[in-house]
């Protein structure tokens, strides 16, 4: 074996002992582990949808879109998107993880500082690194820790605030509105990566807590996917519009990509209209996750001050959450455990994410095996 292979296997093996190694597991039982918030992956409606697109238009456009792969879909769900989000402009991405490789990687630049929630994304980190700026990682939430960074930062260089809105592992919410305030005192640009909310907070449009708190056009720019609770693939950026365009003119993983399926268009637009036709969805999914918070936190277990579809159950160990994890899905629950570098050391969880077509039933089903799994 080479060399480079034999390293490859001893690092394997160190990750088998600190039981922090992955493997692909095929869905089982009961789905209590994806972002399909709402159920609109299966919604007949959404399916219609994409069956309609495939039988009258492409199923893809080959190219960049600044080649060929431009459709009049592409043009017109960006106009519905920014229209959802409140916002002047959108722009399509293949996926959440290149649209903030983009934000960042175009929109911050070498000098720049930027001051950034310890508990954001690994797309957010990552986009950071390709931007070569200055980076504060604050406390989680720590907005007085946030505004201490800004201060600090030399005379004429340019800031951003960057926050997740909703944050899938401790399923808290930011005060986007605190945030947004912050970043106006202290001249700075706030960026919010919105994606595990759209769809579920907002009263007029649910698009999200950018929405929710008023802060759609505050916001340098918004960073929403539809594959959470909008029940499919890709993302977009919302913002004003001489920041889109920004991105279309210098973002590398918008140029040197290929563009969108127009079929995520189709799906896209019907799933908008569900969102809109069926607003009961979005109260039953916040009933059901706090009927499941309130079922684990009566049995002792640690839910943190989680809100939302998502209930973390934190059990520490790594080896303890993936014993906990298997005995409940051989119980027949689809549930996963949440390991390092996901979340801090020793923090090791179940993240249960609940579903709006989740029976009450099963909610409670799967709090008893959450309880008994965690006894044993």
């Amino acid at each position: 074996m080479h060399r480079w292979l034999e390293g490859l296997a001893a690092r394997l093996a160190e990750l088998r002992a600190a039981g922090l190694d992955r493997s692909l597991a095929r869905p089982r039982g009961v789905d209590f582990s994806s972002n399909d918030y709402l159920g609109l992956s299966r919604h007949a409606r959404v399916r219609e949808g994409l069956l309609a697109a495939c039988a009258h238009g492409p199923v893809a456009a080959p190219a960049s879109r600044l080649l060929r792969g431009n459709l009049a879909e592409h043009e017109a769900l960006e106009a519905r998107l920014a229209a959802f989000k409140g916002t002047e402009a959108a722009l399509l991405f293949p996926s959440g993880y290149q649209a903030n490789l983009a934000v960042f990687s175009a929109l911050v630049e070498p000098g720049d500082l930027v001051v950034s929630d310890e508990q954001n994304h690994a797309s957010i980190i990552d986009g950071l690194r390709l931007a070569r700026c200055t980076k504060r990682i604050y406390p989680h939430g720590d907005l007085g820790a946030a505004a201490r960074a800004l201060r600090e930062r030399a005379a004429g260089q340019r800031a951003f605030l960057v926050t997740e809105s909703y944050f899938s592992m401790d399923a808290d919410v930011a005060d986007l509105a605190a945030a947004a305030d912050l970043a106006d005192r202290e001249d700075a640009v706030l960026i919010v990566d919105d994606a595990h909310a759209t769809g579920l907070w907002g009263e007029a449009r649910a698009s999200g807590l950018c929405e929710h708190c008023g802060v759609e056009r505050r916001a340098g720019v918004i960073i929403s996917t539809f594959g959470k609770a909008l029940g499919l693939w890709g993302a977009f950026v919302a913002g004003p519009s001489l920041a889109v365009e920004y991105l279309l003119q210098r973002a590398r993983p918008f140029i040197f990509s290929t563009a969108p399926s127009p079929l995520l268009c189709a799906g896209a637009h019907a799933t908008l209209d569900v969102l809109a036709a069926e607003p009961e969805r979005r109260a039953r999914v916040f009933d059901l996750a706090n009927r499941l918070r309130g079922a684990l936190q009566a049995r002792d277990l640690d839910t943190l001050q989680s809100v939302g579809p998502i209930v973390p159950v934190v059990l520490g160990a790594n080896e303890r959450a993936l014993a906990v994890a298997s005995a409940v899905r051989d119980r027949g629950f689809d549930v996963r455990a949440i390991r390092p570098p996901s979340v801090a050391a020793g923090t090791a969880r179940l993240r249960l994410s609940v579903h709006a077509d989740h029976s009450d039933a099963e909610i409670d089903a799967l709090a008893r095996a959450v309880a008994e799994g965690a006894e044993s």
